[in-house]
């Protein structure tokens, strides 16, 4: 069970496209702790920004990573083609370029998806960019504009022609932004007109929902985003359920709220404590989603500011779900994370209070 992406064989047919402020290191690793081989790539990165901020940590990658992919985004071909040489530079297996972000401060500039509006732009960008690199390039790209504009097969045709490896089909387009119900019919035309590997995104939450798009649309592999957050298992859970049809059950509450846990416990450690506990808020969300009873803890969630806080308002969490023996796995796991013997006490005694 492989995709050929260039000279690349990659050993899953599950990817984690970017997605900003989630897809950056810290994730990636807890990723790679449930499935080491599924296709994975950074938050993407402006084209111009890095020629005025090289070492953007967007950008940070980590021994073991492969394979991984840096997006990019931006207009201005030779521009790309600088930043495409400096993710290779950076140990990229390849580049991907987005013109499929739909939001508005990034389309405005003519970025994103508003390059489906300008396919002749597009195809400069991608042949610019490929004879720039030794790796291969990708795009990531959505059904058109508007339902008046579903150029995307037109589109995949263009960058096939132009010397893209793979690409990513979205199956909304821009004006959806991710509202309604993702269109895999029309992924399923652009699949049927390309001869270079396709990957279809959009409303895959499940192993069943991973299969039925492979199905309907013959694509060569599935791309998983949302359905990802807090839910760093589901990648594993496709690829057993496609290899072998069968189910492998989804974690019990307290093994996510440990993950939770490592999950922000590393922000905290990679961004700094104000920044990390900040955008670890939202990861927490997402984990105890679905947790019987978990909303007063949730709320309180929302508000840490330290690993105190965080592991105190987990192991209450825990305790709840799952009695004394809940509390003593997840105290036990948290213990042996990124804390100093000296801390490891004073947290064992905060949170048996």
């Amino acid at each position: 069970m492989s995709i050929k992406i260039g000279n690349l064989t990659i050993k899953s047919r599950v990817y984690v496209p970017p997605m900003a402020g989630v897809t950056d290191l810290v994730f990636r690793r807890i990723i790679r702790g449930v499935d080491p081989h599924c296709l994975l790539a950074t938050e993407m990165v402006s084209s111009r920004a890095l020629m005025h901020k090289p070492e953007t940590r967007i950008m940070d990658l980590t021994p073991g990573e492969d394979p991984i992919a840096i997006q990019i985004f931006g207009h201005e071909p030779d521009v790309m083609a600088k930043a495409a040489m400096m993710a290779e530079a950076k140990g990229a297996n390849w580049v991907d370029i987005n013109m499929g972000c739909p939001v508005p401060k990034i389309t405005k500039g003519m970025d994103g998806c508003a390059l489906m509006r300008e396919p002749d732009l597009a195809r400069e960008i991608v042949r610019t960019v490929k004879d720039a690199v030794s790796i291969p390039v990708t795009v990531k790209f959505r059904l058109g504009w508007d339902d008046n504009s579903r150029n995307a097969v037109e589109f995949g045709l263009m960058l096939e022609e132009a010397g893209a490896a793979a690409v990513t089909v979205h199956g909304r387009t821009r004006q959806q932004l991710y509202s309604g119900k993702a269109d895999w019919s029309f992924i399923a035309k652009v699949k049927r007109a390309l001869s270079i590997p396709v990957l279809g995104n959009g409303d895959v939450f499940e192993p069943e929902d991973a299969a039925r798009l492979l199905e309907e649309t013959g694509c060569d592999g599935v791309a998983v985003a949302r359905g990802t957050l807090g839910n760093p298992w589901l990648i594993s859970r496709i690829n057993q359920y496609l290899e072998s049809g069968c189910f492998v059950e989804p974690p019990t509450d307290v093994e996510r709220l440990i993950c939770a846990y490592q999950h922000a416990l590393g922000l905290m450690a990679y961004k700094g404590l104000r920044v990390g506990a900040n955008e670890s808020r939202r990861h927490l969300v997402h984990y105890t989603k679905g947790i019987t009873g978990s909303a007063p803890y949730r709320a309180r969630l929302t508000q840490i500011n330290n690993q105190y806080e965080l592991v105190t308002i987990l192991a209450e969490l825990a305790y709840k779900v799952a009695g004394k023996e809940g509390h003593e796995q997840f105290m036990s796991a948290a213990c042996q994370n990124n804390l100093s013997k000296k801390n490891e006490s004073e947290l064992v005694n905060s949170c048996n209070k």
